[in-house]
């Protein structure tokens, strides 16, 4: 027997069917577990550290098999995944209350219930505000049924027998449902044109640092500032805590505490501008009676509206937009291009700041050490504006007069000449054309490495001077931003060291760029004067 956070860890025993053990401060046995005093998650408290079953408990059998899943979930992963599960659980029984009252338990679920239930997904609402549900909320509600059935099979629940149809008809309906894959397009297309709008999110900054000169809005003009100057998650943001402005080996930095990380307090250091700076310093000033009066270390801090005597307490992560970002935004009356209140959330500063600083020639290892995410895969989520921008003129990328360079580009060039597949397509064909040859957009150029080779790629950042990558126009200006930041590295480096050799590699291959791309461009028109000679049975070997 383990004791996770509070919970002991035991497996369903349909011979034991009365095990009762801890979960929290209560039983398994209790339709409330309270998980207070035993997990430490800065931003919640209260009644967001329980889970309520209250919902389910006019069936039983159901009841029984939705605290198996949850303790399941607690012990294999975090307290806010289980959580979100149980929201997906809450969903369904909403459905068999309404469509199907006679169900009582897992069990009675066969193919015919099960895709009904995915098929009203897309057409139920909100209870909050009355709109379809998104198809994030789509995709939990019905990963947490598939879940329950596929796991409650393995595990001995009170599930159907025979499960073999549950995750076809999931693929079916809920993966493979071209109607969601179009609504979170669309989704993604409307966080790209907020972050597209350069004149409104400048706005933003200015009316921040506005309140901060003028000592007005505290909390959600700092939050706007060192949400688009760090990319901080707002979880981040308002949880730091014995938070300093330092100099370390020259350069000024953010150091601060926190427990969002890892499940142990993380001390973190970030790059600190004058804005930054400013933005700590305001709320540290702001905040400092309230963390005398209260005890509390974060810099975050206010007065609890709703409750009795106005103690003071951390801000709210879940309520943050509705109480503090959205207000801010009406009151400065920000409007998109539409004319309207702008809909921003503490996220889309987040992805504004990654997007901007690709732009602006950082790595996309610099923009992941950034946001804090643990591999390049969740950083390159938020480089697709630049990517879409490239992805969109792909087809003119690839042309008989291409502007191209790099290792591979003077045969490519010559390979368009004779034969180029991607003359006369759509952007969508083009795009599936590109795909299919494996070709890589970048945040700096595109990659030809194929993944079928075997070969070993470090990815963006370190390929400058490899036989696969491949660079444009449209590119130049991240180049160029690039250059100026390592040569501005290369003026503080120590000398004569490895790091400053480095630096060194990386400054001649840019430059290198930056010169063919600039004397490409000059000789547009004109015939390029390759001395490379290919068939055209020797294309596919380039681009594969």
């Amino acid at each position: 027997m383990v004791e996770i956070q509070g919970l002991q860890l035991f497996d369903y025993n349909p011979l034991k069917p009365e095990l009762d053990f801890r979960c929290g401060n209560n039983k398994f046995s209790d339709n409330i577990w309270d998980f207070n005093g035993f997990i430490k998650v800065e931003h919640l408290s209260g009644k967001r550290l329980m889970v309520d079953f209250e919902f389910i408990i006019h069936k039983p059998k159901m009841l029984e098999v939705i605290k198996w899943f949850i303790h399941h979930e607690l012990t294999t992963g975090k307290f806010s995944t289980a959580k979100r599960s149980l929201d997906g659980v809450v969903r369904f029984v909403k459905f068999i209350n309404e469509y199907a009252p006679e169900v009582e338990s897992f069990s009675e679920i066969d193919q015919f219930l099960l895709e009904a239930y995915f098929k009203y997904l897309p057409e139920a609402r909100s209870e909050t505000s009355g709109e379809l549900l998104s198809h994030v909320s789509i995709k939990k509600s019905a990963l947490a049924i598939k879940d329950i059935l596929l796991k409650g099979n393995i595990k001995g629940w009170d599930v159907p027998k025979d499960v073999r149809f549950v995750q076809s008809i999931y693929n079916e309906l809920i993966i493979n449902n071209k109607a969601l894959k179009k609504d979170a397009k669309q989704a993604e297309q409307v966080n790209i044109d907020k972050i597209s709008d350069e004149e409104l999110i400048d706005q933003m900054l200015r009316k921040a640092i506005s309140d901060l000169d003028k000592n007005e809005n505290i909390l959600v003009a700092a939050s706007v500032v060192i949400g688009l100057q760090l990319g901080l998650r707002i979880s981040e943001i308002i949880t730091m805590y014995n938070a300093s402005i330092e100099q370390i080996g020259g350069e000024t930095k953010l150091v601060y505490s926190t427990g969002k990380l890892q499940a142990e307090p993380t001390r973190v250091y970030k790059p600190a501008n004058a804005l930054v700076v400013q933005a700590i310093t305001k709320v540290e000033e702001y905040t400092a009676p309230l963390r005398k009066e209260s005890g509390l270390p974060y810099l975050f801090l206010n007065r609890v509206r709703n409750v009795k005597g106005y103690p003071v307490g951390t801000v709210s992560h879940a309520n943050w937009s509705k109480n503090f970002l959205r207000p801010w935004l009406q009151k400065h009356n920000l409007r998109d291009k539409n004319g309207n209140i702008a809909d921003f959330s503490s996220h889309t500063f987040r992805h504004a700041c990654a997007t901007y600083a690709l732009r602006g020639g950082a790595s996309i290892e610099t923009i992941r050490e950034l946001l804090n995410h643990k591999s390049i895969r969740g950083t390159q989520h938020y480089t697709h504006l630049l990517q879409e921008d490239v992805r969109n003129k792909f087809a003119k990328v690839f042309n008989e007069g291409a502007v191209l360079v790099g290792k591979q580009a003077l045969q490519i060039k010559d390979r368009l000449k004779v034969n180029n597949p991607f003359k006369g397509k759509t952007i969508e064909q083009v795009d599936k054309l590109r795909k299919a040859h494996k070709i890589q957009i970048l945040s700096h150029g595109l990659c030809l490495h194929h993944p079928m080779r075997n070969e070993p790629c470090e990815g963006d950042g370190v390929c400058l001077g490899c036989h696969n990558f491949l660079t444009t126009p449209d590119f130049l200006e991240v180049h160029r931003g690039r250059l100026q930041k390592i040569r501005a590295e290369l003026a503080i480096a120590p000398a004569g060291g490895p790091y400053e050799a480095k630096l060194k590699t990386i400054e001649k291959y840019l430059v290198g760029i930056i010169d063919e791309l600039e004397s490409q461009m000059n000789y547009a028109g004109n015939d390029n004067n390759s001395d490379y000679s290919i068939t055209p049975s020797e294309w596919e070997g380039i681009i594969r």
